[in-house]
């Protein structure tokens, strides 16, 4: 996906698409299926044994963030905080005025307003208040004046624990840097990426190889930077290819579908050479149409049809002109669609032609130009001709496959927003510039907040793997959780008493599967371990590890 600096109207690359991926060595996009991250993903076995009932217990309550504090969730002493706080829309706002206090003191500090297409528009209050010998709760107060005609004042206590309390995966972390033939890879000690850097690395130079072979270029030298936090839908592209490489992993592709992120990001590092006019969509349709689906391995024919059949495909016109205002799964679908539509009935080079018309006009009047010129047909003819396209195709299962999808990522970056925010504003100098190596890798503590991570990441795997009767009821109880703000009833009290269990037991939960007797999990991150599960005396217990 792009990422668009409302300020600067600066234009980046966000990653959207992951597919199921292939092993290292695998040069078919669309047909791999191997994990490419197999230490990283659910390590958890099925038991035959029916898992005991528990008595049911009262839905717990999670805190909503308003404001924005990073590096966080949790602040320890030491940390320079910045603030962001979500104001809604996209180039919906200007700024007339803003002021931030703590404990009833205004900061020194000029605000902005910057966005992207996931989080919106969102005020950044950068580098304000350092937290030495401020150990404690501490109200921090946002004013603000929008044009048109929006006030803002926002209160919300935050609380800085003592240094010592800072996890020991962040304690003497620096970046360390890769030299291989196609990027400078760039990651941090003890992290995820760190453990399986040579893994890693391999992969990130077999797809570039790829990406060169059908782009038909040479890329240019990438800069490419993994980090162990999950940053929105799982990384972005723009001066730098960031992408996020973790254990505790709830993204849209999952730690099994990370070669299909590199690849989609590196489809945007070879179109930033060759673009210029193009406009927004077709540059992530055409990520999209090469990496064989979005966030998974999807069937591009079928999906757009079941697109259709939900009545939410939008006529081409409408899709150039107000991409950024629609639902996100469903305009990535459309433009992959297109892209293909384009490959199959007017060929490779013919795609590349439009995605290469050098003209200054934008949105519909772009494509209209361009399939005159590349094509020989204007835009209603190639509406006509993607309408019987689209048209031959039956939807399958894609249709169920496509309405789960729209439905758990929509509850998915509401629980981000809301409870596990990512940091938009690193992205502008360089994530590795910042001066505080935290904000790659810090990541929630709570068991409440891990327990929906880790249930999120269960609905994930489920629609991945295609079981989707048993990823409605899940994909469901996300989104009672969003909606209720409290987790602890239904499936969502098992991984809550699962993720308790194991803090108990001095662990961080990882991943885990109802109904088996085993959880992934970590107490020396990036070290993954499994420990034994079961319940005794009416409540979740680790009993043994391994």
């Amino acid at each position: 996906m792009r990422f668009r600096l409302v300020s600067s109207i600066a234009l980046f690359a966000l990653v959207v698409a992951a597919c199921t991926p292939g092993d290292p060595g695998s040069s078919s996009t669309a047909a791999t299926t191997e994990a490419a991250r197999p230490i990283t993903t659910s390590s958890t076995t099925t038991t035959e044994q029916p898992t005991p009932t528990l008595p049911a217990r009262r839905p717990v309550p999670l805190a909503e963030l308003e404001v924005w504090a990073f590096p966080g969730p949790n602040h320890y002493e030491g940390d320079v905080l910045t603030f962001q706080v979500p104001i809604g829309g996209f180039g919906t706002y200007s700024l007339e005025e803003a002021a931030v206090s703590v404990d009833g003191q205004v900061l020194d500090v000029a605000a902005s307003i910057n966005g992207d297409p996931l989080l919106g528009d969102y005020l950044v209050f950068a580098d304000v208040f350092d937290t030495t010998n401020r150990v404690g709760g501490h109200w921090v107060e946002v004013t603000a004046t929008l044009a048109p005609f929006r006030e803002l004042d926002i209160t919300q206590r935050i609380v800085v624990t003592p240094a010592a309390g800072r996890p020991a995966q962040e304690t003497g972390s620096s970046w360390m840097v890769e030299e291989t033939d196609c990027c400078n890879i760039t990651y941090q000690e003890n992290t995820a990426a760190a453990r399986d850097i040579e893994q890693l690395v391999q992969i990130i130079d077999e797809s570039a190889r790829e990406v060169e072979g059908h782009f038909g270029l040479g890329l240019s030298r990438v800069d490419f930077v993994l980090i162990d936090t999950l940053w929105g839908n799982g990384g972005y592209a723009g001066r730098e290819v960031v992408v996020s490489y973790l254990d505790r992993d709830y993204s849209p592709g999952r730690g099994s579908t990370f070669r299909q992120t590199v690849l989609h990001e590196l489809a945007h590092a070879a179109t930033d050479q060759i673009e210029f006019s193009t406009p927004w969509p077709l540059i992530e349709g055409v990520a999209v149409q090469f990496t064989g689906g979005h966030f998974k391995s999807e069937p591009l024919g079928p999906r757009v049809k079941a697109l259709d059949l939900r009545g939410e495909l939008p006529e081409l016109d409408e899709l150039f002109d107000t991409f950024p205002d629609m639902q996100h799964e469903t305009r990535y679908v459309a433009v992959g669609a297109f892209a293909e539509y384009l490959w199959q009935e007017f060929g490779s080079e013919a795609l590349f032609d439009v995605f290469d018309s050098q003209l200054q006009v934008a949105g519909s009047a772009w494509l209209d130009a361009a399939a005159n010129e590349a094509l020989g047909i204007d835009l209603v003819a190639l509406q006509t001709g993607f309408d019987v396209w689209v048209g031959s195709h039956a939807p399958g299962n894609q249709v169920e496959d496509l309405a789960l999808t729209i439905r758990l990522q929509e509850a998915r970056r509401a629980f981000q927003a809301a409870h596990d925010p990512y940091p938009n504003f690193f992205i502008y100098p360089s994530v590795t510039a910042t001066g505080q190596d935290s904000l790659a890798m810090r990541d929630p503590l709570s068991p409440r907040l891990v327990a929906v991570e880790a249930l999120i990441a269960y609905a994930q795997d489920l629609i991945i793997g295609g079981d989707l009767e048993a990823a409605a009821a899940v994909v469901a109880e996300v989104e009672r959780v969003v909606d209720e703000k409290s987790v602890g009833t239904g499936i969502s009290g098992e991984f809550l008493a699962v993720a308790e269990a194991v803090a108990a037991a001095g662990y961080e939960l990882l991943a885990y599967e109802p109904g088996s007797n085993t959880a992934l999990v970590t107490d020396n991150a990036p070290e993954l371990q499994t420990v034994d599960i079961g319940i005794a005396d009416g409540a979740w217990v680790v009993t043994a590890t391994r």
